[in-house]
This record gives C-alpha cells, sequence and structure tokens, in this order.
C-alpha cells in the first residue's frame, strides 16, 4: 500500500466495477454511434451529446483507477493501460468540461509513463480544444519538446500551483534551494491548497482511492530535483517519479517564453459607475469587469448572460442547465450572489464549505490592497461561506442580495 488511508477491499471492488461499468458504455457507444448514422433518436438528448457523456464518465473511471492502484501499491505497469485508454475517451468528449486536476494529471502522468510523445501532443491539443490557460500545464507541455512554445502567466488555480514557479525559477541556479522549496511546497501547501475542493476529509468518504500530485513529481523528473524527502510524502508519487529514466526534456527558462504581449499589465480602468459603493469591496483590477457584469445582468436576457458567462464566472457549474438558471432567477435578485461567484473564480474571493474551518484558509486569501485591510464574509443563502480582504474603512453592509459582515 502506497496510501494507507485507502481501504484495499473497496478499492479493488470499485476498480472491477469501473472495469464493468466501462464495458457496457462501450457498447452503449457503438449502438449510438449506430442509431445516429442511420438517423435513429431514442432519447430526450440528442446522440452526440449522449456519446460525449459515456466518454467523459469512462475516462474519470479511469483517471481513478489510476489513482487507486498507485495507491494499492501495484505495479506501475500495470496502469498504462488505463493512461492509454484515457487518452482515447478524452478525446471523445468533445467541449465538455473534464476537470483541471484530471487534464495536469494526464500530461503528468505521460510524462511520467514516458509515453510517445505523439500522446503527449495529444493532449497538448485537448489543451487548446478545451481552452485552459495554465502556466504549469504549459511548462510541462514546453519541456516535453513536442513543438509548444507557449507559456502563460496564469494559473487556472492560484493556490497552490503558483507557487511551482518559485521551484522552476529556483532550479535554474540553485537546485539545493529548489529541493527545499519543493518540499516545503508538498509537506505544507499542495495538500492544503485544495481543501476549497473538499479533499481535507475526502479520506472518511466512501470511494476514497488517493491524491497524488502527479505534476510536482514531472516536474522534479524534468528540473532533475533531489526529492528524497518526500519518499514518504502521503501526496508525492516518489515510485512513479523513478519508474523510468530516459525522456529527454527541452531546458526551459521561464523568462525566455514570457513574451511582451503576456507580461504587459492590463489597462486598469477604474470606477464602478452602475454601483459606485462597490468600489470600497471590489479591487480596481476587476472595476470594469464587474461594471459590465451589472450592465450586462440588467439590460440582457437570460439565455444570453448565461451564454456570456457560462465559463467566464462559472455559472455552468452552478447551474448546469440553463433552464434551472431561468428558475432560480426569476425575480432578478441574483446580481450579487453572481458578483461573488464571479470575484471567487477570479481568485479574490474564498470559497469553504461550511464544514471547513477558517483558520485552515485565511493566510491563502490573497489582498489586493495597498492599504489597512479587514476580513469581510460574503453571506449567500447556500452552505458555502465566502471571504475577502477589503479595506479597513470600507463599510459596505450589502451589496444588493448579499449581506457583508466584518468577520470578528
Amino acid at each position: 500500500m502506497r496510501d494507507h488511508l485507502c481501504i484495499e477491499e473497496k478499492c479493488r471492488k470499485g476498480i472491477e466495477y469501473h472495469k464493468e461499468f466501462i464495458a457496457e458504455n462501450k457498447e452503449d457507444i457503438k449502438k449510438l454511434i449506430e442509431d445516429e448514422r442511420n438517423g435513429i433518436q431514442r432519447n430526450p438528448k440528442d446522440n452526440p451529446s449522449i456519446i460525449e457523456a459515456r466518454y467523459l464518465r469512462n475516462f474519470i473511471h479511469q483517471i481513478n483507477d489510476i489513482r487507486a492502484k498507485y495507491s494499492l501499491g501495484d505495479d506501475i505497469s500495470t496502469i498504462e493501460e488505463d493512461f492509454h485508454n484515457a487518452i482515447n475517451d478524452l478525446e471523445h468528449t468533445g467541449t465538455r468540461e473534464v476537470g483541471y486536476i484530471s487534464l495536469i494529471g494526464m500530461i503528468s502522468l505521460g510524462i511520467l509513463l514516458e509515453t510517445d510523445k505523439k500522446n503527449i501532443e495529444r493532449i497538448s491539443e485537448l489543451v487548446e480544444k478545451k481552452e485552459i490557460n495554465d502556466a504549469v500545464i504549459d511548462f510541462l507541455l514546453c519541456a516535453s519538446d513536442i513543438g509548444y512554445t507557449k507559456i502563460t502567466n496564469d494559473y487556472y488555480k492560484e493556490n497552490p500551483y503558483a507557487k511551482t514557479k518559485e521551484i522552476i525559477e529556483l532550479a535554474q541556479n540553485d537546485k539545493k534551494e529548489a529541493s527545499k522549496r519543493l518540499q516545503k511546497y508538498m509537506e505544507k501547501e499542495w495538500f492544503k491548497g485544495h481543501y476549497d475542493y473538499e479533499w481535507k476529509n475526502a479520506h472518511k468518504e466512501p470511494g476514497y482511492v488517493g491524491f497524488w500530485s502527479f505534476e510536482t513529481a514531472a516536474l522534479v523528473k524534468i528540473l532533475v530535483l533531489d526529492d528524497t524527502s518526500l519518499i514518504k510524502n502521503n501526496h508525492y508519487p516518489y515510485d512513479l517519479a523513478h519508474y523510468k529514466n530516459s525522456m529527454k526534456f527541452k531546458p526551459i527558462s521561464l523568462s525566455d517564453y514570457n513574451n511582451e504581449q503576456e507580461i504587459e499589465e492590463l489597462e486598469i480602468i477604474e470606477g464602478i459607475e452602475h454601483n459606485p459603493l462597490l468600489e470600497k469591496v471590489i479591487p480596481p483590477i476587476w472595476h470594469s469587469f464587474v461594471n459590465e457584469l451589472i450592465h450586462d445582468y440588467e439590460t440582457m436576457d437570460d439565455s444570453g448572460f448565461y451564454e456570456k458567462y457560462k465559463k467566464t464566472i462559472g455559472l455552468n457549474q452552478i447551474w448546469f442547465l440553463l433552464q434551472e438558471y431561468k428558475e432560480e432567477n426569476e425575480g432578478k435578485n441574483l446580481l450579487g450572489s453572481l458578483i461573488v461567484f464571479a470575484m471567487t473564480e477570479k481568485g479574490y474571493i474564498l470559497q469553504l464549505d461550511y464544514k471547513e474551518e477558517l483558520e485552515d484558509y485565511q493566510s491563502s486569501i490573497k489582498n489586493y490592497w495597498d492599504t489597512e485591510t479587514k476580513l469581510v464574509q460574503f453571506m449567500l443563502d447556500n452552505d458555502q461561506n465566502y471571504y475577502a480582504w477589503v479595506p479597513m474603512d470600507a463599510n459596505v453592509g450589502e451589496m444588493y442580495e448579499v449581506i457583508v459582515k466584518d468577520v470578528k
């Protein structure tokens, strides 16, 4: 066992169940493809949508089985077939969201398993198709020497992944210091940085298969760092990091890839004319965005607004269907909540589950103000808690329907 928090019997049963489920899904997919060819529609949803959904389910099961087999201590060679099957499934998911963790995990597994570079190219094409902008993913793909040359300055999930930049930069000149920073990252920052994904107590829930930082191991392999301090770390896949050692990587200096267009500071247009009071709790960098959001909410119909902001602020993760959003927004009393969701997506507001303790996460809340600040909570009608730093003199009691109160 590599993760002793896993229950072996349950993990084994889960793997067997997934095998049967995937086989059934494949048969369903064949029938649906045949129906589509013959112009037969047997279900309310169109055949292509159902096919994509089936492939996505298979992909998720393959990823979970990889984690489970690694956690159980199985020979690493046993997960290579799952990896190749997962690529095939992923390629047929269309525009469906597959999750950042799963996508970066696939790229990292490709590096750690030393798969054929054509497979990494296939995944890179999916990164473009899924419109994922992330510095860590870009670095991994560039270093894989597949002709990929873009490295953004953005992080899809800033906490904890932005901290990898320090490791990469240190490794350019001082691998010993980079290894020390790596140890701190894995022991104190990586897992904690995913508390907002409800990982903290996940090992107590059914279906737990372990959490492994495949991307960190891939970085270690690329940067040639000493990871012996992490042999017993419950989230660092040490055995996988040392599984093979023949893949050659392209030397990468981050400064070589930060072109002017990427590092140019965005022009900040201060002022929220549609609600100037919000300037006290919304940092200037997002004034223009929030101003546009307010205007669009007040002038666009539900369909247009949902389509424009379903990815920008994650509307399709809150209301999976347009109809659900329309029903919730019938009284046109969601604007404050939408601003909170938007600022959470931007990384300004921290979202916690009601079961999680603020003190475990408070240090990870980013402060965007150049003045003395205080912590406030945005009160939404759900089981989540939302926190942000605002100026000490900000006395905004409400943001539309959302109550804003100081955290004592």
